[in-house]
């Protein structure tokens, strides 16, 4: 009696261990599409912006971008209270 006891446990975790091998894989392949989505959105909201590869390397480096303004601190904070 003991024995099949042992072998129903046994299988149980072999079940268990298959099930977490299938959901890690499932969540490595969840979070790769996280990724692309993300990167995807990031590409078109560049796009949006219109810029040159010259403007946009500029506003990511922290430099003013050539034909826009700098906006003041005062401006920023009344901007990000907008949102």
């Amino acid at each position: 009696m003991m024995a099949t006891k042992i072998e129903r446990i046994d299988r149980e975790i072999q079940k268990t261990r298959e099930k977490i091998a299938e959901y890690q894989e499932k969540l490595k392949t969840l979070e790769a599409q996280k990724t692309e989505a993300e990167n995807l959105e990031i590409v078109q909201m560049v796009r949006a912006l219109r810029m040159t590869p010259e403007q946009l390397s500029a506003m990511l480096s922290g430099g003013m971008v050539p034909g826009r303004e700098r906006c003041s601190a005062d401006e920023q904070e009344d901007a990000a209270h907008e949102e």
